[in-house]
């Protein structure tokens, strides 16, 4: 299998990052904290501490939505029918309604698009934008497309599917899960390159009992004099099985002293082994490993 990058019928300008949505949004929701904050402000300054009793509870910023912020609009509204010359009041009520609430819903709307993605096309909302292989300007501007997988055996096109993620590496599992669908089978064996090696795409030929063709992304790299002459790669140490130990290039060895989790947008658990040397001070090779680092 195979995929390839297809450019989507949409201005590559209509772009929404889902980080800037997150930043956005959180620093609304700053703002709003802060008008209510302002105008409790002024309630305590006319001594009409009931009324600031009766303002609306948003919670911490982050859990301000536009749901709550409508609940809050609509009980200050009341409270302006009340004081109809409140002029900071009705300044508030007017700046909620006119600016606060239509963009927090309009980044509420944008993440609920986004979904896992970190980006959208607003003239195709279901395409992320993504590097083509087809770049003329060279310059790796990112467009709005889609990532299909085409799986064959024999020259024939046994199966395709179209994904919204950039990197071959997860299109893998659900493209093999939608061919099963399909045929009522997952096929014997499975040839790919190193774009869909991952822990996570063995892990599951290996239970699903899938012959694995499929490189690892790093397997020409070290192949290569550079990559087996660098000393900060683990993979040129020497590991004890029996004393679950690493000896460095300076013999110095690392003990094992704790595991961690680190799970994938799928669900996936992927299980980090931390080693330790007990001294690396004054060693002539920190200086030179932090250089290769650099």
């Amino acid at each position: 299998m195979d995929g390839t990058k297809i450019e989507a019928n949409a201005n590559r300008y209509t772009f929404v990052w889902g980080k800037a949505v997150v930043k956005q949004k959180a620093k609304l929701q700053e703002n709003v904290q802060t008008l209510f904050a302002s105008i409790e402000e002024l309630e305590r300054q006319e001594e009409q501490k009931h009324r600031g009793r009766d303002l609306p509870e948003l919670g911490e910023a982050a859990q301000i939505s536009s749901e709550k912020l409508e609940e809050a609009v609509k009980r200050l509204e009341a409270e302006l029918q009340e004081k109809p010359k409140d002029k900071p009041l009705k300044k508030a009520v007017r700046t909620i309604r006119k600016d606060f609430l239509p963009r927090l819903q309009k980044y509420e709307a944008q993440q609920e698009i986004l979904g896992n993605r970190n980006s959208f096309s607003k003239t195709d909302p279901d395409a992320t934008f993504m590097r083509m292989k087809e770049d003329h300007m060279r310059n790796g501007q990112l467009k709005p497309g889609y990532n299909v997988q085409i799986g064959t055996e024999n020259q024939f096109i046994v199966g395709y599917s179209l994904h919204q993620r950039p990197t071959d590496t997860r299109c893998l599992k659900p493209h093999l899960e939608k061919l099963k669908t399909s045929l009522g089978k997952l096929p014997a064996t499975v040839i790919a390159d190193a774009g869909y090696g991952g822990e996570e795409n063995y892990a599951y030929l290996e239970t699903e009992q899938i012959e694995a063709l499929v490189k690892y992304n790093t397997y020409h790299k070290e192949k290569l004099k550079q990559w087996q002459k660098d000393i900060s790669k683990i993979d040129n140490w020497r590991y004890d099985e029996t004393e679950d130990t690493w000896t460095c290039a300076a013999k110095q060895k690392l003990y094992f002293v704790r595991e961690s989790k680190e799970t994938t947008e799928t669900g996936y658990e992927i299980i980090h082994r931390h080693y330790r040397s007990a001294n690396c001070e004054g060693c002539p090779l920190v200086r030179r490993r932090t250089e290769i680092e650099r």
